[in-house]
Order: structure tokens, then sequence, then C-alpha cells
């Protein structure tokens, strides 16, 4: 499932415990999964995905493969340790995954996410 998706939902906690979930392009560099703020429009200079990720020092990723087929759902969910790297940290591995960061390489910040616990289902 993580290997044929095209994006993940990144999840962090917010400073009042609130859920803060958007969806991320990512990469695997090095077993760990990394995930860059980059030129697409944003609301704030300083995504709150990286305030979280930086004050909680958690993240959690989720992807999914979706299907009519109800036969062929599944879903991964990646629990683990966050930091955030300064901008060009997995930029090689970013782009092999998405050739509009060959042409436009992420200029931000990059938020890691360290596996500790992985679940999965799938319907089979």
């Amino acid at each position: 499932v993580v290997a044929e998706a095209r994006r993940a939902v990144l999840c962090t906690v917010d400073p009042r415990g609130r859920p803060h979930a958007v969806p991320v392009c990512f990469a695997d560099r090095s077993g760990e999964l990394v995930t860059a703020i980059d030129f697409k429009p944003k609301s704030t200079e300083r995504p709150a995905r990286l305030r979280n990720a930086e004050r909680s020092g958690r993240a959690t990723m989720l992807f999914d493969r979706w299907d009519e087929d109800w036969t062929r759902l599944g879903w991964v969910m990646v629990r683990g340790a966050a930091r955030v790297e300064p901008p060009g940290y997995g930029r090689r591995e970013l782009a092999e995954r998405y050739p509009q960061y060959l042409r436009d390489p992420p200029g931000g910040e990059v938020l890691v996410v360290t596996p500790r616990s992985i679940l999965w289902w799938t319907s089979s």
C-alpha cells in the first residue's frame, strides 16, 4: 500500500489537543518518511504541521488503497517520532517519486517521521 500510494495523510496534534490532518507528498529516505513544504500555496508562512511536530515530537502518516471493489481495500498507519530538517533534506528521494519536483524542487523545511509502530489492514 505504501509503495503504490501517491499521497499520504499526515496527522499531528495542535496545541489544544485537536487532530490536524493534511494530505502530503512523501518519500522514503533510508527507512524514514519525508515530506517537504513545497511551492504550492499555504495559508501561513510556517505551516501548523511543522509547529505541531516540533512541539510534540510525534506524527502519524496514513496511506490507503481505495477501490470500488471492496475486496481490494487496505491501509497502513505509521506512527513515529517527528522532527523538522532544513530545506533540501530528502530532495533527491522526493524528486524520484514526483517529477514536478524536478522542475520546481521544494524549498521549504522538511518533516521527517521515523516509524515507531506500523498498523495495517487489508480486506483479504
